[in-house]
């Protein structure tokens, strides 16, 4: 059951970057909350973008996020499948994902700790 409910969150996580990237390269813009203190912003990620040298809203950033989104999935897909190395995989790409916008923190750390109470009754 732990198992499944890790797999579920991670594929909502993976699947949500994967469109939000792809609907960004398509309309020029990514989806924001509307109303609250984020309102109309970012995620955190968007300072870590620019350090690396892709502004935000620039291309190279936009398919940066579909790769990662792509990647996690097709590590979501291995740990289905019971991969020995999807573990770590799934693990970096929800503590990776902590950055990306505030839903994600929660939905991420749901995740970690799942998979390491998963890990502890294998």
């Amino acid at each position: 059951m732990i198992r499944v409910l890790v797999i579920l969150l991670a594929a909502l996580e993976a699947g949500w970057i994967v469109f939000d990237g792809a609907r960004a390269l398509e309309t020029g813009s990514y989806l924001t909350p509307r109303l609250g203190s984020h309102g109309g912003s970012l995620g955190a990620w968007t300072r870590v973008a620019s350090v690396l040298g892709a502004p935000p809203r620039s291309a190279r950033a936009k398919w940066a996020l579909i790769g990662y989104g792509v990647a996690w999935l097709g590590a979501v897909s291995a740990y289905a499948r019971g991969a020995g190395w999807a573990w770590w995989a799934m693990f970096v790409a929800a503590s990776g994902a902590l950055w990306y916008a505030s839903l994600a923190v929660p939905i991420g750390l749901a995740q970690m700790l799942l998979l390491v109470a998963a890990r502890r009754d294998a």
